[in-house]
């Protein structure tokens, strides 16, 4: 999992030589024209979580591609609460930004009790047995997945600026840049969309890219639309306790089922083995 230059093309190639190599890429959706798409060629196989990304590496003549997503494993994530009273209204667990800031501030002014955990919050960081009981005593958990912005210094920056390893270098290759500058916007499935089904939370989010593949909208996950439908439906599934409960157990037994690690490393291998 590399996100750097944490091994030279040059070292990645003598691996091949001796087994095979398999690079996971999270970010294509941002970091496929500036990165991924360089470091590719030099790993036997490359895993891609963005659904769009296998055509992209087709066109830049890449095929040693497999799409797959992210996870959860069951014997870290699962409920830990079952059965008993749920403690908390709303939760959500993430680094703060200002984008949340904003959502997190007009859920509150409307009343609406909401615990944040995290880098930034004023609860802080929590430790991950703490975070799997928040997932698991909690009535609604927030995955908020919202745009970073273009003008701030981090996604400014990284037009002119990239990070090696420990620290940050200048990066003129302004246009492939600025492309993945452009995509920064696209909102991706991340293992939290996994991590609170499997502790038995009743999962809401923003639509991502592709999630409708991975869970039914409405039945085993909530999806909203902008901020305006987030507070409609927070105060609308407090209110209906046994509607919530059943989408929350619904998420987790698709979760258990279809979204474990064991699951997705079985198909990436047997792809794997099949092309040999």
């Amino acid at each position: 999992f590399m996100f750097t230059d944490e091994l030279s093309p040059e070292v990645l190639d003598e691996i091949n030589k001796y087994t095979k190599s398999v690079a996971w890429f999270s970010d294509d959706h941002w970091r496929f024209d500036n990165y991924s798409k360089y470091y590719a060629p030099h790993f036997s196989w490359v895993i891609t979580t963005y659904s769009k990304a296998i055509e992209w590496y087709k066109k830049a003549g890449i095929t040693n591609v497999i799409h797959s997503q992210w996870a959860v494993n069951t014997d870290i994530y699962k409920p830990i609460i079952e059965g008993a009273k749920k403690e908390i209204d709303v939760s959500f667990v993430g680094v703060w930004s200002r984008p949340r800031k904003n959502i997190i501030s007009a859920l509150k002014n409307k009343g609406i009790n909401v615990k944040c955990y995290g880098s930034g919050w004023p609860n802080g960081r929590i430790s991950l047995d703490k975070m799997i009981e928040i997932f698991s005593s909690s009535k609604i958990n927030l995955a908020l997945n919202p745009a970073p912005g273009y003008f701030n210094i981090n996604s400014l920056g990284r037009l002119l600026f990239r990070r090696s390893m420990d620290k940050i270098v200048p990066d003129f290759h302004i246009w492939r840049n600025f492309k993945s500058f452009l995509n920064r916007g696209i909102a991706q499935i991340k293992a939290r969309h996994f991590e609170i089904p499997a502790c038995g939370g009743f999962l809401m989010t923003s639509m991502a890219d592709n999630l409708g593949n991975y869970y039914k909208i409405g039945e085993e996950i909530v999806i909203y639309k902008d901020t305006k439908d987030l507070i409609d439906k927070i105060k609308y599934y407090l209110k209906n306790d046994e509607e919530r409960k059943k989408i929350a157990e619904a998420g987790y037994l698709k979760t258990i089922k279809d979204h474990t690690y064991q699951k997705r490393f079985d198909e990436i291998f047997k792809k794997i083995t099949d092309a040999d």
